[in-house]
């Protein structure tokens, strides 16, 4: 682990030349499964987690192929949900490493990562696998994976200095992983995000399928902290589907993949029962999105990094929750758009507390601190997450929200803190019988 770790400060490169290059001495495992991929500025995870639910409840072998990880690395990697175990990770290790240091070949650490799970996937027969692009899409060591389904996700602007500064810059390097003659599902929220995935598809010889064009979503009236939606598609119909995770924008997420579900079904002619739909999306799992760990207050841990993501974070906070103030916690990376993330967020808490996640691109808390005053908002620097969680144990009321954001690894610190600190159960803590991890 330690070495795989070393190669992070290789940093983010672009390009398929050197992955091929180690999969191809690996017998290119990549081609041996087929894969749904995924795409997307928001709501990859979701998505791909929602794909693999419903699949394994249907009775596939589904990997998972996921990124950044919570905790652990071998949460990456997953076969039928199971995180790929220790003493087959050092392995794969031992096994990729030789390849690359024997035929020296320079490789950053998510295309490492890519390949092991290539590899795991094929030596496990899986039947399919659920692939997240890492970023990008065109360019990304995932890309390489075979099969002929696409999904792109909701698209805005994150990771500028890599993919553009325009939105249309953006929306190709993702719709670039639509296959030759493949199919593809996308949301139609975007005129110009659209206009470059109908370009892309139409180059490549592919179906395209729009949600509210080709199929569809009613969202039902909402009663509880949960959703039920109505999808259809030609002359399927399915009614008060339930959503295990929160948020009115999963609607959208899960209407993608169960389109892209069916269409597999039907390309390896098999049976997609609707029952497999049902409990697949009732029984969805994705830690650290909307995911609610405590009340009384109320501990939502969210990994929301861009300005689309934090304003529909915010939206949905207030349309699905009663709290009589919110507290945030966050911490963010030096590379993402912390005045704009800041400028929705002022209008959403009441008071904040700003730390420095363990990372080297972690941003500055101070620099923070300066974006945040001129809106004349409470904030304060702690800079790490333990020590920002127990000042707020000192202050927070029963009524109150703590919402805890900014980064995936501020997430991750939190989960791991909560986890390993019994002290903080005594205000953080599910009620006794209460499940909450959705």
């Amino acid at each position: 682990m330690g070495y795989l770790y070393n190669l992070i400060p290789r940093g983010i490169k672009f390009g398929l030349k050197n992955i091929s290059n180690v999969l191809k001495e690996l017998g290119d495992p990549q081609l041996k499964i087929p894969s749904i991929q995924i795409a997307g500025t928001n709501g990859k995870g979701s998505t791909a987690a929602f794909c693999e639910s419903i699949l394994r409840t249907a009775g596939y072998r589904v990997g998972l192929y996921t990124s950044p990880h919570l905790i652990h690395f071998s949460e990456r990697i997953q076969v039928n949900r199971v995180p790929l175990p220790e003493n087959e990770m050092i392995d794969l290790i031992n096994r990729v490493r030789k390849v690359v240091e024997t035929k020296r070949i320079p490789i950053t650490f998510f295309e490492f990562g890519t390949a092991m799970s290539f590899l795991y996937f094929a030596e496990h027969k899986t039947d399919i696998n659920v692939v997240e692009v890492g970023m990008g899409g065109r360019l990304d060591a995932t890309s390489l994976c075979a099969g002929d389904i696409s999904i792109i996700t909701s698209i805005s602007h994150d990771h500028i200095s890599y993919l553009g500064n325009k939105i249309e810059e953006i929306a190709y390097e993702k719709a670039s992983i639509i296959k030759e003659g493949g199919t593809v599902f996308a949301l139609n929220e975007n005129d110009k995000v659209v206009d470059v995935v109908k370009r892309v598809a139409k180059q490549k010889s592919a179906n395209l399928y729009l949600l509210g064009d080709r199929f569809w979503i009613n969202k039902k009236e909402r009663k509880t902290l949960f959703q039920s939606i109505t999808y259809g598609q030609n002359k399927r119909l399915y009614e008060n589907l339930e959503l295990s995770l929160i948020g009115d924008f999963q609607a959208e997420n899960a209407a993608l993949a169960v389109s892209a579900c069916l269409h597999h079904a039907f390309e390896t002619k098999k049976e997609l029962r609707e029952q497999s739909i049902r409990i697949g999306l009732k029984t969805t799992i994705w830690e650290g999105r909307m995911e609610v760990v405590s009340k009384n207050p109320t501990l939502l841990l969210d990994s929301a990094h861009n300005p689309a993501a934090v304003k529909k974070l915010a939206e949905s906070v207030q349309k699905l929750f009663s709290y009589a103030k919110v507290i945030i916690i966050i911490g963010l990376m030096k590379d993402k758009q912390s005045k704009e993330i800041l400028k929705i967020l002022s209008n959403f808490g009441d008071r904040f507390i700003l730390v420095r996640p363990n990372q080297d691109r972690s941003e500055n808390p101070q620099r923070l601190q300066e974006i945040l005053n001129q809106y004349k908002v409470p904030c304060e620097v702690i800079e790490t997450i333990p020590n920002a969680i127990q000042r707020v144990k000192q202050f927070v009321q029963p009524d109150d929200m703590v919402c805890i954001t900014g980064s995936i690894f501020t997430v991750g610190e939190t989960k791991r803190y909560l986890k390993n600190e019994p002290d903080c159960k005594t205000i953080f803590s599910p009620p006794t019988g209460t499940h909450l991890n959705r």
